[in-house]
């Protein structure tokens, strides 16, 4: 099996302490299926669709996760209580298993910080489910939605794609099957 930057990244690391970051990485990708790795800043990070979503690496006297979002060690305070954080770093002992229950609450935290950063000054919006994938895409325009939207289902099969012009339906809009196979067009103005 071909080694991921991950994998390659972390082999600098004793081999314990790469091991608890992989296991971390593993997880991550399992509660996040469509996510994707990448080296981002020196770091191993995970990425939803293109965001820079948790990212994390191993140091002489420490593992670290770093959420990508200065709220979010503030937001989880108290679960973070016994571990060493500042503003944008959580700091995790040598040789520890990194807390499921504690991974689980970063996503669902980050999910929520992510969508609610949207719509962008420029107009793109995206919206993500709790596990990653992507719900809706599209941009607005006149704090309306405008243009090409698409619209998907939990497990990342496409919903329903449409065009607006300023909030109003315009044009075919197509809905799809739980297999991704268009079943229905309805035309609008």
């Amino acid at each position: 099996m071909a080694r991921s930057v991950i994998d390659k990244h972390l082999a600098r690391l004793p081999k314990e302490q790469a091991e608890i970051l992989l296991n971390l990485r593993d997880l991550l990708l399992k509660l996040l299926p469509n996510a994707t790795e990448a080296i981002s800043y020196n770091l191993a990070t995970i990425k939803i669709h293109s965001v820079n979503f948790i990212s994390f690496d191993g140091f002489k006297n420490h593992n670290s996760i770093f959420p990508n979002s200065g709220s979010a060690t503030k937001a989880l305070a108290k679960d973070l209580a016994k571990y060493e954080i500042s503003k944008g770093t959580i700091k995790f002992p040598l040789g520890k298993e990194i807390p499921h229950a504690l991974v689980k609450k970063l996503i669902k935290f980050r999910i929520s910080e992510i969508n609610a950063s949207f719509p962008k000054k420029s107009g793109e919006y995206l919206e993500f489910y709790e596990n990653g994938r992507l719900k809706a895409e599209g941009r607005f325009k006149s704090a309306k939605l405008h243009g090409k939207w698409q619209w998907y289902r939990k497990d990342g099969t496409k919903l329903r794609i449409g065009e607006l012009k300023l909030g109003e339906q315009v044009g075919n809009w197509i809905t799809y099957d739980k297999f991704g196979k268009p079943y229905k067009t309805t035309k609008f103005g």
